[in-house]
């Protein structure tokens, strides 16, 4: 299913024996668009502590409830290794967490990056020399909040098209489908979607996103509404539209 990142931010986290907090941001490696990390606030039981969780470790989504199924308890996640929310995510601070987590890191052997639907990661010790070992384990992984991501700038070929309103997540690979670029800063009340993997480049110190394509592109694109389930069919009229390989097929 697709769900835009709004309506999962606030959800509630259902684990084995009781609550474990809600979603406050997602972690996204820009390299591949995919959810790495949920920014997790556990609220009141662990004084305001925020966690990272990684996407493997969800259950059964009830988005009409916004609440997900965790397969931790609460000892689990109060035991995770602690986050520096005023530091980068690290890989060392990655694979401890996947090793508490007892899950499969998403990188191979000297770090090779593992993308959805390719092969499963594996454990970070799994075949990799200790001097691989350790230069994997200080790299700073391409990890962006998705709450940063809004509200960037988006610019055409042409000139400033609008800025990021919203991001459109796949919840079976947590990978992000879509782009919701809000144009009224020239086309009022109008919203359109583009796939991460049109983007050309993006500024991080300029907090802008720029892609080949130009403004008339973009005014003659299908619509997006927030309030209609994005379908196959509207994907494939967007594709159509915009000429381009379809992310569902081989």
């Amino acid at each position: 299913m697709l769900i835009a990142f709004e309506s999962i931010r606030g959800a509630t986290l259902a684990g084995i024996d009781d609550e474990v907090g809600t979603i406050l941001d997602l972690l996204i490696d820009t390299d591949q668009w995919l959810t790495r990390h949920l920014v997790v606030d556990t609220g009141k039981w662990l004084s305001g502590r925020r966690v990272l969780l990684p996407p493997s470790i969800l259950g059964q989504r009830d988005w009409q409830q916004r609440a997900i199924a965790v397969k931790l308890t609460k000892q689990q996640v109060k035991d995770s290794p602690h986050v520096d929310s005023n530091q980068p995510v690290s890989r060392r601070m990655e694979a401890e967490l996947f090793k508490h987590y007892d899950v499969p890191a998403y990188w191979g052997p000297a770090g090779v990056s593992m993308a959805a639907g390719g092969p499963t990661g594996m454990p970070m010790s799994a075949h990799v020399p200790d001097e691989e070992q350790q230069e994997v384990e200080e790299e700073l992984p391409n990890l962006r909040s998705a709450k940063e991501i809004r509200n960037y700038s988006i610019e055409a070929t042409d000139g400033d098209l609008g800025h990021v309103e919203d991001l459109i997540v796949d919840d079976e690979t947590w990978a992000i489908r879509y782009v919701v670029v809000d144009t009224k800063n020239w086309l009022p009340a109008r919203k359109v979607l583009i796939s991460p993997q049109w983007v050309e480049s993006i500024s991080w110190s300029e907090t802008t996103v720029s892609i080949n394509m130009t403004r008339e592109e973009i005014k003659n694109s299908p619509e997006y509404d927030p309030l209609t389930p994005i379908n196959r069919g509207y994907e494939e009229h967007l594709y159509d539209y915009y000429g381009r390989e379809r992310y569902w097929l081989p």
